[in-house]
């Protein structure tokens, strides 16, 4: 595995890569994880009720989420490997009962209609073939009330050096697929075909999100 990228794609890891995948995520991201969790807490906080990450990887994102707010959390994966490898890293912080993995494609999210008080996908969309689809099940599993979050952002607190370093890392990694993270037009258009209006674009320095509403 190349020491200059991190995996974009991983449908085929067996469980030695994607432990693998963890330790670069880790080693690479957590100033982002932990400054875009910072932002949210403080735009939409206090998080309580049910959250669900959606495209969770190996949930180190949906941890960080998790201790620093009053959500319980179903993170969703649908990649085995991947999905091992967040419930090892669930259980080693002590937070298997408020994490909840989940085994599933976000295609068709196993979660009954509004269940979700918050939802949130941070660098999964590029994944996501069918767009408007994943979008319209975002929607579905969304409470009246609630709000979900798409996107890749890096979050506002990182420094400009942090900044720089992983952006090249993500598009090194990702290639032409990192477009999306910095184009409105990526977001905009699937979620009108998705036929959900109640959105609005977040485009910062860090990132680019789009703010749904229900």
């Amino acid at each position: 595995m190349n020491e200059d990228r991190v995996p974009a794609q991983y449908s085929e890891m067996d469980l030695s890569k994607a432990k693998e995948f963890d330790q670069k995520v880790k080693k690479n991201f957590m100033p982002a994880i932990r400054s875009t969790v910072r932002q949210i807490v403080e735009d939409y906080g206090p998080l309580r009720g049910i959250g669900v990450d959606v495209g969770c990887g190996t949930a180190v994102f949906a941890i960080e989420l998790c201790k620093h707010s009053d959500l319980e959390i179903y993170a969703l994966e649908k990649v085995k490997a991947i999905y091992e490898v967040a419930r090892m890293n669930i259980e080693k912080e002590g937070l298997k009962e408020r994490i909840v993995p989940v085994l599933g494609d976000a295609n068709k999210i196993p979660l009954e209609d509004e269940f979700a008080d918050f939802v949130i996908s941070r660098g999964a969309y590029h994944c996501w073939e069918d767009k408007p689809r994943v979008l319209k099940e975002i929607y579905r599993i969304l409470k009246k009330g609630g709000i979900a979050l798409v996107g890749g952002g890096f979050g506002r607190y990182v420094n400009d050096d942090e900044l720089e370093r992983m952006k090249k890392l993500r598009d090194r990694s990702l290639g032409e697929a990192a477009k999306v993270y910095s184009s409105p037009g990526a977001f905009q258009e699937p979620l009108e075909k998705a036929g959900i209006r109640d959105f609005r674009l977040i485009r910062e320095r860090a990132g680019l999100w789009t703010e749904i509403r229900k």
